[in-house]
């Protein structure tokens, strides 16, 4: 907020407001704001001691509002106006001014015044063959958190064909959950499919799982309905013997429902266990017995939490921020404790944590109140909201964080199966909804709507069961700033926007990410606040013009959308941080030089003659994730100049590519390389740099940028196709990954790989390099951290160096790589962590051994073809974690163990041999 009145109502602004004759008004808009803003925090910590000033605080915060949209109007419109303003307007814009101030001062004076793991199994009878089992307890006792625990240990992993993880809704419907299902099964690869159909729907899940011995998860079930249950199922009784459903559920109404089998009964974690966890939480590794105290303290406090895992976590980091007697006594003696208990007695405790949130977090948190339960968000999607919106600062990484605060503080969780993605534990979802009542709304159902209150901000549509004549009533309100349409997918509705764009005026946020639209309206144009919209996955052929008047827009996202055109004017979105298009940016604009605010990956074609020139890149310093520019042979040295690469702080992958034609005669190709080598030199990056790759380069060295110390973060090293290079002499001793690929005419790299100089490295990959012959193989193993090794098509590589590996290896990859295949099986001594050995067409290979194959106890996959000259393999029998085993094109193999000795599991891998 503070971020949001310094920039909104900015000297400028009360320059234009003075101009305007509104310089009074302005100064007490400013004035009025920034104290409602220090009452909104204080107000924070009375909320849930008096219930009038709970009340008083959404009166508050609905003032706050009003009067941010004003001064987001007044910022916006000082941009668009000219030096003379009608008389008309001017007392149409003091009447706004005055009345948002005075509005917000009677709140005020208002608001001063506070007056106004344990568990226990019980087997039950089993039910149409496929095994269903149930994990109950409390909300927050790690229901979720043990049936992840299930779901990735390996020997699951290895006794299912399939798993599929789903998370319910609190009020599922059988046709969307079928299809979240579906979605599961396919990685989502079937995301998009179209199939709205139920019955259509189970033939896909049956035919997926049809034969496959499965594991189902369904976390946070909330369906009482038996029948419903079984409707859900019913294509999963064609799995294969030994499937099984594990259900997650707070209620044993839900475990009689699905007929489970098993139950497991989740308590909270017994005194003096729970008591070792909150510590952890509260003391980190410094020894609690100096603190008897907060000890004692810290012990009552932990007997309130009734064992669950969640509070722990929440209040425990709470108390760590302060370890004083004094903030712990106050936080004991809290009066939240005696507030409403719920959700199985730790709703308080979460009340609490909330409480001592910084103010900034606190919006971001109770904002998610617009998410289902359940609902996966992204981690770039929410701080590009939370920065629309003006909770937070777009400078820096000041939004990463902030999402890893609510992360460690248990706001949010990570997603099982993405790094970038997260998600709210139910009770934390219940925190929001009731911290933001009178902002925050999410409609999964049309019978809600008469719920909605008049002084929501914040909205999201999460059903597809919406009248059109029901979906036009949201414009009556008019305060909006966020519009999220998650679920309508049947209806077209682009008129109804139509009439909703001439009501919503103060919108914000606008997401309609799979809707079926057909037509943006032109009225779009009137939402001059509009920071952020997402029209992918929509039917949308054409943006109207009026998109370009949106002078605030940061972020558009019209990926998987079939424009056929894009307006002219685009380049004019001057404050455009993230442009999201299918096709290269180069082809959407004109010119994007004005774009100096954009941060996302960028492709960048240079066009042969008149069009894009690479100067247009020069004041574009805020990119920070992927540069790639193409046809760099149309450049030339003054242009290359004006690129100014070096400013370019915050990028974070640098990718050169010139055109992968190569014609004329030798003559042609010396000057050729001679000027490339001049280009790649003018584009010296940013020493923060951490991943550049060189493609078509035909320069003779490598750039003397590339030397030791001057990218000094550089984590990330591709050559390819750079058929001119002979040798690379040095490298940055930051490097982890070095891939050379396709470099015809490169004989060594025998200077660059240093053990002393590269510590670090964990990756490496030589690739179609026919002319190398000098690899120092035999230093490999001084490379400590070294995890992946990869050789292919490098039939110049002599048997006088040998091969030596160190313990780290997880992956090793030899594929017609000259003599150097004559180092094994000797180099496969003492590599505890193989996972994956990849022997292909090594003729020099004799025998894999028993005594050096036992010793590859890690080992998951083995795959060794095409090796004319191999006798004997032994010791398979001793890999007990082996999945896949692949021998053929071996025609001397003669002693081998017998593939029955070979514990893999029906259909858990593959085992073919043939000689």
């Amino acid at each position: 907020m503070d971020w949001l009145l310094t920039t909104g109502l900015s000297a400028t602004a009360g320059a234009w407001g003075a101009h305007a004759g509104l310089g009074d008004e302005v100064g007490r808009l400013r004035s009025v704001l920034s104290r409602v803003h220090a009452l909104v925090e204080r107000a924070e910590q009375w909320r849930f001691a008096n219930p009038g000033v709970a009340d008083l605080l959404a009166r508050l915060r609905d003032a706050a509002c009003d009067a941010e949209d004003l001064a987001d109007e007044l910022a916006t419109d000082e941009k668009r106006a000219s030096q003379s303003l009608f008389p008309s307007v001017r007392g149409f814009l003091r009447g706004l001014v005055t009345g948002a101030a005075d509005r917000a001062r009677a709140v005020t004076v208002r608001a001063h015044d506070p007056g106004g793991g344990g568990g226990s199994a019980k087997r039950r009878k089993s039910r149409d063959g496929v095994a269903v089992l149930a994990i109950l307890g409390m909300g927050g006792v790690g229901k979720t958190t043990l049936a992840q625990v299930v779901y990735n240990d390996q020997r699951v992993q290895d006794h299912f064909d399939l798993r599929m993880w789903v998370c319910l809704p609190e009020s599922p419907d059988v046709t969307l959950v079928t299809k979240v299902i579906i979605e599961s099964a396919t990685k989502g690869a079937a995301a998009q499919t179209g199939l709205a159909n139920l019955d259509s729907l189970q033939v896909v899940l049956r035919d997926l799982v049809s034969s496959k011995r499965f594991l189902l998860v369904l976390d946070n079930a909330w369906c009482e309905d038996s029948v419903e249950f079984q409707t859900l199922v019913a294509p999963l009784k064609f799995g294969y013997p030994g499937s099984a459903i594990l259900v997650t559920s707070r209620s044993c109404k839900v475990a009689d429902a699905t007929g489970a089998a098993e139950l497991l009964c989740l308590n909270g974690l017994p005194e003096e266990a729970y008591w070792e966890l909150f510590k952890q939480y509260v003391f980190g590794n410094e020894d609690p017995a100096g603190h008897p105290e907060l000890v004692a303290i810290g012990k009552k406090i932990a007997h309130r939490l009734k064992g669950s895992p969640l509070a722990a976590k929440t209040v425990g980091v709470a108390l760590s921020s302060d370890m004083s007697t004094k903030h712990w006594s106050i936080v004991m003696a809290s009066g939240l404790w005696e507030l409403d208990q719920g959700a199985g007695g730790i709703l308080p405790a979460l009340r609490l944590s909330y409480q001592y949130l910084p103010a900034h977090l606190k919006q971001c948190f109770i904002f998610c109140a617009i998410f289902p339960k359940g609902y996966i968000f992204g981690k770039d999607t929410l701080i590009d909201m939370w920065i629309a919106e003006g909770f937070i600062s777009p400078q820096g990484d000041f939004g990463s964080i902030c999402l890893k605060e609510l992360l460690s503080r248990s706001f949010f969780q990570q997603h099982m199966f993405s790094d970038s993605c997260y998600v709210m534990h139910d009770l934390m979802s219940d925190l929001a909804q009731s911290l933001s009542i009178d902002e925050c709304f999410c409609l999964t159902d049309e019978r809600c709507l008469p719920k909605i209150p008049s002084t929501i901000r914040h909205l999201s549509v999460c059903t597809k069961h919406l009248e059109l004549s029901k979906f036009l009533e949201l414009g009556r309100y008019t305060k909006l700033r966020s519009l999220l349409i998650l679920g309508m997918s049947g209806q077209d509705l682009s008129c109804s926007l139509d009439i909703l764009f001439d009501k919503l005026s103060n919108i914000r946020v606008l997401v309609l990410r799979g809707c079926a639209v057909k037509e943006l309206p032109r009225n779009i144009g009137n939402l001059k606040l509009l920071r952020y919209i997402d029209i992918s996955y929509t039917k949308i052929q054409c943006l109207p013009d009026s998109i370009c008047q949106l002078n605030n827009l940061q972020i558009l996202n019209v990926l998987n959308v079939p424009l056929k055109n894009h307006p002219k004017g685009l380049t004019r979105l001057v404050n455009l941080r993230k442009c999201y298009v299918n096709e290269p940016i180069t082809s959407v604009m004109s010119n994007i030089s004005n774009l100096t605010s954009l941060e996302n990956s960028l492709v960048f074609e240079i066009p042969k003659g008149q069009g894009h020139r690479i100067a247009e890149l020069k004041d574009m310093t805020q990119l920070t994730e992927t540069l790639h520019v193409t046809n760099l042979e149309n450049v030339v040295k003054d242009d290359a100049l004006k690129a100014k690469m070096s400013t370019k702080a915050h990028l974070q992958r640098l990718i050169l590519e010139w055109s992968s034609s190569k014609t004329g005669n030798a003559e042609v190709s010396n000057a050729k390389y001679s000027q490339e080598s001049i280009i790649v030199e003018s584009f010296e990056p940013h020493p923060n740099l951490e991943s550049l790759k060189l493609k078509h380069y035909s320069g003779i060295p490598t750039p003397s940028w590339l030397q030791a110390g001057k990218l000094c973060c550089l984590c990330e090293l591709s050559l390819s196709n750079c058929h001119f290079l002979t040798e690379v002499t040095s490298l940055p001793s930051s490097l982890r990954r070095l891939h050379i690929i396709r470099c015809r005419n490169l004989r060594s790299l025998d200077e660059c790989l240093q053990a002393q100089s590269l510590q670090g490295i964990t990756e490496i990959t030589v690739m179609n390099c026919s002319k190398l012959a000098l690899l120092p193989v035999e230093r490999f193993r001084g490379f400590a951290s070294l995890r992946v090794l990869e050789i292919q098509n490098c039939p110049e590589l002599p048997p006088t160096r040998k091969l030596t590996l160190p313990p780290s290896m997880v992956e090793l990859l030899m594929r017609s790589c000259g003599h150097v295949d004559a180092s094994l099986p000797s180099c496969l001594h003492n590599l505890p962590s193989l996972v994956s050995l990849i022997i292909y067409n090594c003729p020099n290979l004799l025998s894999l051994p028993a005594e050096i194959v036992s010793q590859l106890r890690s080992l998951r996959g083995m795959y060794v073809d095409n090796c004319s000259s191999l006798r004997s393999l032994g010791g398979l029998h001793h890999l007990s974690s082996l999945i896949n085993l692949h021998i053929v094109n071996c025609p001397r193999l003669t002693d081998l163990d017998p593939l029955m000795f070979l514990d893999v599991g029906e259909g858990q891998g593959y085992r073919s041999w043939s000689a």
